[in-house]
């Protein structure tokens, strides 16, 4: 396992240690596949080694300062490099621990944290319902207070580790008023432990892909959890769902990088033994460009995995790149597997190689921990409101001596108050500005932030003016889903009203006479 120069000593320690064990445990974690067996014998030896705790703190028997996210991360990696192993462990960390080491009281750290440290209990996440997938905010199940006890109603399904997990940590409704949902206070989080009455398996799935590892729907009857139970306060469950998404998706990701390296030692296992036309398979250059392809991507994607991980471990909030990481990962991770599977040919198609495993589960990646497109939406949401200064939109303006649009990225003086008042000189005001900016940007509209650096028109001078040159036809406005006009652009009659035509006819200097007319 390749080691970063911001590691630790310990991390990298860490790593070699986590490698060997793989090694020395992958015969029997294939066994452990081929014959669909919960591998209990290898969680008790993992625990032993206290890598449950990873994310633990000390003083509840983890790794405390030795611990953390990049940590989680090398062991994820190491351990999915063997199959199952690695989505019991990391399903167990995003399935309670992370949240409970953020928002957990001491009593409830203590009650089950040293347990989870000392590898006695795996941990479960009850997001996924029948109803509803990416949709987080639409949680059906509920929960009803009940004198000291919440009483759990609904089912759970696509639950990783269900039936041999010991803590489930699940999300429930727990409000019906339209501002608590508007505002993300409907939803709270519940550890519920198995053996409670009510709580059952009402499932378990014959998946295509993660050969193995137990995954079902949870069903809960009545299901009463006292008031302890409860992580985050009521009313908190949505900041405790989103404070672990960043974990969870970057956990999925490394398992991804895990899965590329797997395709690589495929490959390499295969081509350099398979002999066709006289030659190694490796020798060709089609699979040479194939292979260097999946070293790209698991070089370039394993990066960007431990460079987020260790904004993690500083405090940062890298939401940017913990999805970036997981699109990234689980897309090129397929790429790889593909790539494996076509250098490998027909043998590869077989379960006797571990080929054709990894094609399926890097695809379910692309959908589980929110669908790529989901993701890809989210990332375009975060950058537009929190970073997109980091890429300054310029102001297009008209060059006054070569009359051309030209970018300037210092923002335009705002005046403080226009020196028009009447309607009349506050519409041909805005008319002619829109009419400069169709001669540099003809095909956008312009914004009104813009609009009033331009006019020195109040916001509502500008609107009242807007919704006038509107029922005159000489403008078009675009509207907010709440109504309120974001963009104005000049119809063909106010431009007309806005500048004589000579303003907007240009031609660059090569054009001959008879081709303006």
């Amino acid at each position: 396992m390749e080691k970063y120069p911001w590691w630790t000593e310990y991390q990298k320690k860490l790593s070699d240690e986590v490698e060997a064990f793989a090694l020395q445990i992958a015969p029997r974690a294939l066994e452990a596949v081929w014959k669909r067996e919960h591998p209990a014998d290898l969680v008790k030896m993992v625990g032993e080694k206290g890598w449950f705790g990873v994310l633990v703190p000390e003083e509840y028997g983890g790794m405390g300062k030795n611990g953390g996210v990049t940590s989680s991360a090398i062991i994820t990696e190491g351990l999915t490099s063997v199959g199952m192993l690695g989505g019991l462990f990391f399903s167990t960390q995003f399935g309670g621990v992370k949240q409970l080491s953020t928002f957990g009281t001491p009593e409830q750290k203590e009650r089950w944290l040293t347990r989870v440290a000392r590898g006695e209990v795996i941990g479960a996440l009850g997001l996924t319902e029948p109803f509803v997938g990416s949709d987080a905010a639409g949680i059906k199940t509920a929960a009803v207070k009940d004198g000291d006890e919440w009483v759990i109603n609904g089912k759970k399904r696509f639950i990783t580790n269900t039936g041999v997990a010991n803590l489930y940590f699940v999300y429930a409704k727990t409000s019906n008023d339209p501002k608590d949902i508007q505002g993300r206070r409907h939803l709270t989080a519940f550890v519920v432990e198995r053996g409670t009455p009510g709580f059952s398996v009402e499932r378990i799935n014959e998946l295509a892909v993660f050969d193995a590892v137990r995954n079902g729907t949870l069903n809960f009857n009545n299901v009463r959890v006292p008031e302890e139970n409860i992580v985050g306060g009521v009313g908190g469950g949505w900041n405790v769902m989103t404070s672990g998404l960043n974990f969870e998706r970057l956990m999925i990701a490394v398992c991804m990088v895990s899965a590329m390296r797997e395709a690589l030692r495929n490959a390499l296992y295969f081509t350099e033994r398979r002999v066709q036309f006289g030659q190694r398979t490796i020798d060709f250059e089609s699979n040479q460009y194939k292979i260097a392809d999946i070293i790209i991507r698991l070089k370039s994607t394993r990066l960007l995995c431990y460079y987020t991980a260790y904004q993690e471990d500083l405090g940062n909030n890298p939401i940017i790149e913990a999805n970036a990481a997981k699109i990234m990962a689980t897309e090129l991770a397929r790429e790889c597997a593909i790539d494996a599977l076509q250098v490998c040919g027909g043998d590869s198609f077989t379960k006797y190689y571990t080929v054709e495993q990894l094609l399926r589960d890097t695809k379910i990646n692309e959908v589980g921990g929110g669908t790529n497109e989901v993701l890809r939406r989210l990332i375009v949401y975060i950058y537009r409101r929190l970073f997109s200064a980091e890429i300054p939109q310029p102001r297009r303006r008209i060059h006054k001596e070569l009359r051309i649009p030209i970018p300037y990225f210092e923002s335009p003086d705002r005046k403080v108050k226009s020196q028009v008042t009447t309607p009349e000189a506050m519409e041909k005001l805005v008319l002619e500005v829109l009419g400069e900016d169709y001669f540099v940007n003809p095909g956008l509209h312009m914004k009104r932030e813009e609009l009033m650096d331009d006019t020195g028109l109040s916001e509502e001078q500008l609107d009242e003016t807007l919704l006038s040159l509107e029922e005159k036809g000489l403008v078009d406005l675009w509207r907010d889903r709440h109504g309120v006009i974001r963009l104005a652009k000049a119809t063909y009659e106010g431009l007309n009203k806005a500048k004589p035509l000579d303003f907007y006819r240009w031609y660059p200097s090569w054009s001959r006479e008879e081709e303006r007319f």
